[in-house]
């Protein structure tokens, strides 16, 4: 598997948004998850406020992996934020049921409000 780092003018992500019902406009960072050619997940951030960056999509087409993906892409977002210098990163949930809080969880984000998490990076400083 190999990610691509494109804009949310990629016609692969704009494909991947509308068949998850979704259309992203805004400027975004996103990652596409390609396997054997084919895109299996795609991620995005977008500028939340001065220090932070917001996870905007969090897709997969696999159920196969869908954690090992999920973290890849995650991880991997997280890294081109830090090499943005953004000291944070956050996500907001429509509910407390997403199945995706769990993931989440295991990568140190925290709830800041009822359906805001946030993960602030540690200084190497």
């Amino acid at each position: 598997m190999e990610i691509t780092v494109t804009d949310e003018r990629d016609d692969r992500f704009i494909r991947m948004c509308n068949s998850f019902g979704c259309e992203v406009t805004d400027p975004q960072v996103v990652l596409l998850l390609n396997n054997f050619g084919k895109t299996v997940g795609c991620a995005s951030f977008k500028v939340y406020d001065s220090e932070s960056a917001e996870i905007t999509t969090l897709f997969l087409n696999s159920y196969d992996n869908r954690e090992k993906i999920s973290y890849k892409l995650i991880r991997q977002l997280e890294k081109i934020a830090m090499d943005y210098e953004f000291k944070s990163v956050v996500v907001s949930f429509d509910s407390k049921e997403d199945i995706l809080i769990d993931i989440f969880e295991k990568l140190d984000y925290k709830f800041v409000d009822e359906l805001l998490m946030k993960k602030v990076f540690r200084s190497l400083v």
